[in-house]
């Protein structure tokens, strides 16, 4: 007769073998319902991605360097915009940075100009200097915006998504039946316009973080003539300022009215000696007349 400790052991044994049985079986073949099942696993695993780390899932990202986008604002005066505008094409020229936009308007006396231009980071400080010595600045005003956290989650994003269209790809090599060759498919394309969207917006980020951009505006120095006070002596040239205006504009009129003047003493001058002469005739012959009717006196 057996004991209960060897009938449990003979149990246990019998177990263990039908177990390894199932388990050996179940590696045999692929079915639709793990096919899916592992799409919807890469789901969940893009989902979470923005808190974790392309290296290590779970853990957080450790900051190495910060990355900083800077831009900076310079108004300053010229003594010659024109120039000034040449001087600060050859500066960005020697930092190896590019111009991105310029303008340059001659509405006001000297004119007007406005540059954009994009200067490694690290030289920003030495480039501001640079150009500040061409004229006078009037004001300079430098921002930072850090974008460290955009930074590692776009990394983050981006590497979970390579490993996830890496999974994809080889579930499509496994796959048999049209229904997941469908699936998967059209998961990668989704998967794959994300990351290029993810990897436009990271080579935007180190972009605007290598290249600080720089605007500069340009304006003409104005001197300002010195005024006097007023008193008697300012009024006094004033008032004879006046006068030589005054007596200038009288000559000036009299010369323009001189033509006139001879042509009408020319032609009124004869008209005016025949009338007189005339009226004087008239005169004598009706005198004569009068005496010739009154009769003699006795």
């Amino acid at each position: 007769m057996r004991t209960p400790r060897a009938l449990t052991a003979l149990g246990i044994a019998t177990l263990a073998g039908i177990l390894l049985v199932g388990c050996g079986g179940s590696g045999d073949y692929v079915d639709s319902t793990s096919m899916d099942s592992a799409v919807m696993e890469e789901g969940a695993v893009s989902a979470e991605a923005p808190m974790m780390d392309g290296g290590a899932m779970g853990q957080p990202a450790a900051v190495t360097d910060r990355s900083i986008i800077r831009t900076a604002y310079l108004n300053m005066r010229v003594p010659v915009v024109a120039e000034a505008v040449e001087q600060v094409r050859d500066l960005v020229a020697q930092r190896q940075g590019i111009i991105s936009s310029e303008s340059l308007s001659g509405g006001t006396p000297g004119g007007y100009a406005s540059i954009t231009a994009q200067v490694p980071a690290a030289d920003l400080t030495a480039f501001l200097d640079e150009v500040s010595e061409i004229g006078e600045v009037d004001s300079l005003d430098v921002s930072a915006q850090d974008v460290t956290t955009q930074v590692i989650d776009l990394d983050a994003r981006i590497a979970v998504l390579e490993g996830s269209i890496d999974r994809l790809t080889a579930l499509l090599a496994e796959a048999t039946r049209v229904e997941d060759l469908v699936a998967i498919e059209a998961e990668l394309s989704n998967r794959q316009a994300e990351l290029d969207s993810m990897t436009s917006q990271r080579k935007y980020l180190a972009e605007q973080v290598a290249l600080s951009t720089v605007t500069i505006s340009l304006s003409p120095i104005t001197e300002i003539a010195d005024v006097d006070s007023p008193g008697f002596l300012s009024g006094l040239q004033t008032g004879w300022s006046a006068f030589v205006a005054l007596i200038g504009f009288a000559i000036t009129a009299l010369g323009f009215l001189v033509p006139f003047i001879v042509v009408a003493a020319v032609i009124l001058i004869p008209i005016t000696i025949w009338l007189v002469r005339r009226s004087r005739r008239r005169s004598a012959s009706t005198a004569q007349a009068a005496r010739a009717d009154v009769p003699p006196q006795t």
